[in-house]
């Protein structure tokens, strides 16, 4: 399950005579999350996007070492890049190789803040936490910053949401997936 699946994905419904092809909207919850921006950002036949606990800056992770909770969740794979490299102790440096390798640009032209307002002027729904070690909240914010900024300049900003869970680490509240059905009621139903 990669971007390329999800574009590959829409392809198929686009052949579907019971489908919508102007009303494709994404959600994914976690990779999922990280998943469903890019592939908003890289496809505008995704009409309305949700992505949770997924945005974030993997840039600003780095330079504030709060890379750890992030390649946790992908930890097998980290520890056999690091074994094969020789890496005993990894930091920040050797993690953007890692990214690198990965995920190509995901730390520069392919991170967050840059990637997310190219989302803009489809709604965007983003719900992450405040207390995600995966997806640290400044990082979060820099991205919504952004895209706020981009939806602003196009006059949309009723078409950007931004919604933190208090209190919460990387886990998708109930409330918060009531909001993600009523953002794609609001933005798909004919």
């Amino acid at each position: 399950d990669t971007v390329w699946d999800v574009l590959r994905l829409v392809d198929y419904l686009k052949t579907r005579d019971d489908v919508d092809a102007k009303r494709i909207g994404l959600m994914g919850i976690s990779k999922g999350g990280i998943e469903t921006y890019l592939a908003a950002a890289a496809d505008k036949r995704i009409a309305v996007a949700a992505p949770l606990i997924g945005v974030q800056s993997f840039r600003w992770a780095l330079e504030n070492d709060q890379w750890k909770g992030r390649i946790k969740t992908i930890q097998s794979a980290f520890d056999v890049a690091a074994k094969e490299a020789g890496v005993t102790n990894a930091d920040s440096a050797f993690v953007k190789t890692f990214y690198d390798h990965v995920l190509p640009g995901i730390t520069d032209e392919f991170d967050g803040p840059t990637l997310v307002p190219l989302i803009a002027p489809r709604p965007l729904l983003v719900i992450n936490s405040d207390s995600d070690p995966n997806t640290p909240l400044p990082g979060v914010l820099e991205c919504a910053d952004a895209a706020r900024a981009a939806y602003r300049k196009i006059k949309a900003e009723d078409r950007f949401v931004l919604r933190i869970q208090e209190k919460t680490a990387h886990q998708v509240r109930p409330e918060s997936e009531r909001a993600v059905i009523e953002w794609f009621v609001k933005w798909l139903k004919p």
